[in-house]
């Protein structure tokens, strides 16, 4: 099978998910920023600019309105030439953008959503009817949960269509949490973005620190709202006890996991635009590493984390109910070890990265349903 993968970042650290699409489905051709193919050849990515490029962002740039078929006629004569046998679009967005080529040249499109490309109001309402194009072209679509599924049929994608694969964790990367042994380190890992509230996440945490004044919560990432939590921070009067760690690479995440005791996520759906979560990979990998999870009911989440067995799962926005689970697992390290250690064989069984991507891979060929 001749895979051509299409994605929109290049250089993006949060997308995990698509790094290891890349490193593991090895495609030999991928498409990305736009249409500017890179040729994979022996493991290398070797830049492929086509004649037209400088014309190409030109028009992008200028002529925005002509860019669409400008964009379909190139990438159709490129698609002609390498003559890949199924195209992996990485985003219901991306799939907009190659569907007509695939059509005009009858290649295999898949399309794979990931979260606020199946959610955000403004970008469902700007490509309704684009989408219902899409639904249309794709020969299948995959989702990453039980709610994606069903955000995306209510919008008229065929439930034929959809297969529910989730992200797939790489668990002799992440593993060696020891609950019972760590010290009082609440773990935060991810965007401050709205979807992930970290305003709640200090808001329980605030609350922890009134049973458990030697707590300490490490927040790892960066993103709009790292500023304002910045400064919640300050006004809650917890400089002493909050670390804002920064952008970590996937090893000092995983060094993080090996010193925690716990792991919180605070997910919502953003109330402003409707933006929700796929399945956070964050959340995958602190349960293979063994800390138990406490995070909300909220898309994949709910089938990544057992209430009650591997963590504790509370509704959206109630900072107070996390709070106590914290405590909990605070006081409680047998249970916050047990948790943790039901959690890491969760993933070995359901998430372990070579079972999604093998899955991943059948729903690639022609003749998996």
């Amino acid at each position: 099978m001749k895979l051509c993968i299409a994605y929109p970042n290049r250089n993006s650290y949060s997308e995990t998910f698509i790094h290891n699409h890349l490193s593991y489905l090895k495609p030999e051709i991928t498409l990305t920023g736009g249409w500017r193919p890179y040729i994979t050849k022996e493991g290398e990515n070797i830049i492929s600019i086509p004649a037209g490029e400088l014309i190409r962002i030109g028009i992008k740039r200028v002529f925005s309105v002509f860019y669409p078929p400008f964009y379909t006629y190139f990438l159709t004569k490129y698609l002609q030439k390498e003559k890949p046998d199924v195209v992996l679009a990485e985003y219901g967005i991306t799939g907009l953008g190659v569907m007509e080529a695939c059509k005009k040249t009858n290649t295999r499109l898949v399309v794979h959503f990931h979260g606020f490309d199946a959610s955000h109001r403004p970008t469902i309402e700007k490509y309704k009817k684009d989408y219902q194009r899409l639904f249309e072209i794709a020969e299948k679509i995959i989702v990453v949960s039980k709610d994606m599924a069903a955000q995306l049929m209510g919008m008229g994608a065929p439930a034929a269509k959809i297969i529910n694969n989730p992200y797939g964790v790489e668990t002799e990367k992440f593993y060696g949490a020891n609950p019972q042994q760590a010290e009082k380190i609440v773990l935060s890992v991810g965007r401050f973005t709205g979807k992930k509230a970290p305003h709640l996440t200090l808001q329980a945490f605030d609350k922890v620190l009134e049973k458990h004044p030697d707590a300490r919560l490490v927040m790892i990432g960066g993103g709009e709202l790292l500023e304002s939590s910045k400064a919640l921070v300050e006004t809650l009067g917890m400089k002493h006890a909050v670390e804002f760690a920064g952008i970590k690479s996937p090893d000092e995440v995983a060094e993080w996991h090996r010193k925690a005791r716990i792991f919180v996520q605070h997910s919502i759906t953003n109330p402003e635009n409707g933006d929700s979560e796929g399945t956070p990979n964050t959340i995958l990998e602190a349960s293979a590493a063994g800390l138990p999870i406490i995070s909300t009911r909220h898309a994949g989440i709910k089938e990544a984390v057992d209430h009650e067995i591997t963590g504790f799962l509370v509704e959206e926005g109630d900072y107070l109910k996390m709070a106590d689970y914290v405590c909990l697992l605070l006081d409680n390290v047998q249970l916050a070890q047990k948790m943790g250690k039901n959690a890491a064989l969760k993933m070995r069984q359901e998430y372990e990265i070579e079972l999604r991507i093998e899955r991943l891979q059948q729903i690639l060929q022609r003749d998996t349903q």
